[in-house]
């Protein structure tokens, strides 16, 4: 009997029940109890046992019922067909075999569809409610057309209809958008096809046949909303539950969606794998990025891994140059750019990543290359993040950077517009190569090559007359130069031994200057100098100058926006109120001046301060007058060994989003008015004696980050239960931490350290939405189905 086998092939079966009832095949009735009876004396008693018990399992079997054959059977049929469609997967996206590193960016993408999704797997039986868009975005070649495919897989029969659009940007410049929507109308109507003949035909039939369906649609790589809108202009053109998934390399593409409708995806390079050493280095040479990876694998799969020689000479290979693959992927966004922005992006590979953004942007200011423009465009094509107002540039997009740069001439450094080889600069300046075409340099010394020169003259510089950004990182100038330089916005002179030679330089258009660590004495008379000649000076770094010591009065005149003087032996009998006073001070870093017991009434009236940082000095109380500093977002004060009191005038501070107390030791306790900081983001309580939060802590709505590493809190706060927002709770080290832990309420939580505290029970809805949980063994992890009288 065919249904026996059927059943124990153990594969799906789907009944269908044509004109009888499933009931009537469970007992055996009518029909099927004549057949029986005959059967029985035919065959053995096991055999008939089995047939009996095939078709119990099989009427028990949810199927389709089709009572009355005579009112007929279309619509009967079209639900067979589609759900047949759903199991045999027909439009199924082929995939790489073992995708690795993907489980992370699923989970997320399945919330983010309001799909539910449990180990792995999307929850059977639930049908998607209202509608929205996700856009899946990212570098290209990190993997955001994979996921697309990977959740289409998993989720498309949970829909009426589905299509997946690849190449939808290369697609429509070869074919033209109707033959996509031709393609989108046969795989959501798989019978009828209604003749297409122009875009409009193909809007007006797609928003006419499927405004009640319940479709999935995904457009893949699309760089502009023109793409999408004959394809998908708005949600109202489908029904309720659907989704629309797109991957784009441009987020200005999204902007045609109303914000309430979209959601983004960002997919990061993959996270490093113990690979081993050599195959780990190659992997991070092509910046964890999967489609390099790929390119790179099929290449060395076919060397023989002790043939150890290749494997290094393609890891110096990709540590200079990125793969043709990734390269002409990368280009074709580069070449979209605005001429400024891409004087920016070259600037940032080759001289700026992990640099603070606000030092750049002062010189591309002066220099009208309007940064805040050039940076969002670099951020939309995710060229660029910016990572604690610090500019982020992946491996692969540095190293492009700086191939473009070459190939402004291959054979003569002296003619490109940028350089920072040593070995290049070398070149160029010992045997005055230079040319005005350089318009940055770096001089940074190796001393690897006993032919390496440390000293310049001046006249090596002369021919640089455009250089506008220059870096001498313990490099000395000799001569009598005069006026050197003329165009010069920015100097970066780590090392600099003689204030005369600082004075030998242009520095009238001088916007950004930096004495970091050099050993230069300045009284006075010098400092006046200085002040008097560069007037347009925005940024001054004297971080770790010991030998400074005139006043540090700023007039008027100067518009100083960053101030950096830390380690600097600021005496209160000598440096002068105006450093705290400078009405356009936008920061301020006093770090480690040990002579700083409070902070000067001068620097309350600061209206534009939006960062200081006053980490290591003898500060006793933090305590702000009414009014005072209302742009301050950022406060650092660790390692402030005397701090003893956070008094309740902190509540003024409305727009602080980071106050870091780290390791201030002495510090017991924090004011009920902390839960004024409404805009609070960070937060840092580590190695500090605090052992309670203030209830007022429910109020910091907005908190995303809240470190508290070895401190003598006792049980898990009830302030911060229900902090919806917060992504990351270290507790490691907490060792008087006892009882339960309950995050059921803080829906965002993704890490969460508990290492080395005596929890003993972990609450929490969902164990999958972790990307670190680092807990103690035996650790009872519970979830929220648990009734917590019965665990009691």
């Amino acid at each position: 009997m065919e249904v026996a086998q059927m059943v124990e092939s153990e594969k799906i079966i789907l009944p269908i029940f044509y004109g009888v009832k499933p009931c009537v095949v469970q007992y055996r009735q009518g029909t099927y109890g004549t057949a029986f009876i005959k059967h029985e004396g035919r065959r053995d008693a096991e055999t008939i046992t089995k047939w009996k018990n095939a078709l119990a399992n099989i009427a028990e079997i949810l199927g389709f019922e089709l009572e009355d054959v005579d009112k007929g059977c279309h619509k009967f049929l079209k639900n067979v067909v589609s759900e047949l469609r759903k199991h045999l997967r027909t439009d199924e996206q082929r995939l790489p075999i073992d995708l690795v590193g993907i489980n992370r960016d699923v989970r997320d993408m399945m919330k983010k569809l309001g799909v539910s999704y449990e180990n792995g797997r999307v929850v059977e039986g639930q049908k998607t409610i209202g509608k929205c868009v996700v856009a899946v975005c990212g570098l290209p070649g990190v993997g955001k057309t994979t996921l697309a495919k990977v959740v289409y897989n998993k989720i498309s029969h949970l829909f009426d209809g589905c299509s997946f659009l690849e190449n939808v940007r290369d697609n429509v410049e070869q074919y033209g958008v109707v033959s996509l929507q031709k393609k989108l109308i046969r795989d959501f109507n798989r019978r009828e096809h209604p003749e297409v003949k122009t875009s409009n035909e193909g809007s007006t039939l797609i928003e006419r046949l499927f405004r009640t369906r319940r479709v999935l649609v995904v457009l893949d790589d699309v760089d502009h909303f023109n793409q999408i809108k004959p394809l998908a202009e708005a949600l109202t053109w489908f029904g309720l539950g659907s989704r629309i998934i797109l991957t784009i390399r441009n987020r200005n593409v999204i902007e045609g969606y109303e914000d309430g409708e979209i959601k983004e995806h960002k997919v990061l390079p993959m996270n490093d794998e113990n690979y081993g050493s050599l195959p780990k280095d190659i992997i991070s040479a092509v910046g964890n990025l999967p489609l390099s990876i790929k390119t790179v694998a099929l290449y060395l799969c076919r060397k023989e891994r002790k043939n150890e020689s290749i494997w290094r000479e393609t890891l110096q290979l990709l540590e200079r140059e990125p793969g043709k693959d990734i390269k002409d992927l990368l280009m074709k966004s580069y070449n979209l750019l605005e001429e400024k922005t891409k004087q920016i992006f070259l600037d940032i590979a080759c001289f700026f990543t992990e640099v603070e953004k606000t030092i750049p942007f002062c010189m591309w200011e002066v220099c009208e290359s309007r940064p805040n423009r050039g940076v969002d465009e670099l951020q939309n094509v995710f060229f660029l993040e910016v990572k604690e107002n610090k500019f982020w540039m992946h491996n692969q997009l540095k190293v492009l950077g700086r191939e473009i740069v070459e190939n402004e001439n291959i054979i003569s450094p002296g003619e490109r517009s940028r350089l920072w080889d040593y070995r290049d600069v070398q070149m160029t300046l010992s045997k005055s190569k230079g040319t005005e075409k350089v318009k940055a340099l770096r001089v940074t010394l190796k001393y690897e090559d006993e032919q390496e020169i440390d000293c310049f003259h001046c006249e090596k510089f002369h021919r640089l007359s455009n250089l506008r950004f220059l870096d001498l990182d313990c490099a000395d100038i000799e001569g009598n130069p005069k006026s050197l330089l003329p165009k010069l916005v920015w100097l970066d002179w780590r090392g600099c031994n003689k204030i005369s030679k600082l004075f030998a330089f242009n520095i009238q258009k001088l916007v950004i200057l930096s004495l970091c660590s050099s050993p230069i004495r300045m009284n006075l008379r010098d400092w006046k100098r200085l002040m008097q000649e560069a007037k347009r000076l925005k940024v001054l770094n004297l971080k770790g100058c010991l030998w400074i010591i005139a006043s540090l009065e700023f007039p008027t005149s100067i518009s100083l926006e960053h101030l950096i003087l830390e380690g600097c032996p600021l005496l209160l009998p000598t440096y002068h109120e105006s450093i705290f006073s400078s009405e356009n001070l936008v920061t301020l870093n006093i770090k480690n001046c040990k002579y700083i017991r409070d902070l000067p009434q001068a620097l309350y009236s600061l209206k534009v301060l939006r960062e200081l940082l006053i980490d290591g000095t003898k500060i006793v109380s933090l305590h702000f007058m009414e009014g005072s500093l209302p742009a301050l977002e950022i406060l650092s004060a660790c390692k402030c060994e005397l701090l003893k009191e956070v008094t309740d005038s902190i509540g003024v501070l409305k727009k602080l989003q980071k106050l870091t107390l780290r390791s201030c030791k002495h510090l017991g306790g924090l004011p009920h008015s902390m839960g004024q900081l409404v805009q609070l983001k960070e937060m840092d309580l580590s190695y500090t004696s605090i052992n309670k939060l203030p209830s007022s802590f429910k109020d910091l709505k907005n908190l995303e980050v809240l470190k508290m590493v070895c401190i003598s809190i006792k049980e898990f706060p009830e302030a911060i239960k229900i902090l919806g927002k917060l992504e990351e709770l270290d507790f490691t080290h907490c060792t008087r931490m006892a009882g339960d832990c309950d995050i059921r309420g803080l829906s965002s939580m993704r890490i969460l350290r508990l290492k080395n505290t005596k929890i003993s029970r972990m609450f929490a809805k969902d164990y999958g939405q972790f990307d670190i949980l680092d807990l103690d063994d035996g650790v009872l992890e519970l979830d929220d189905g648990v009734d917590m009288q019965m665990v009691s």
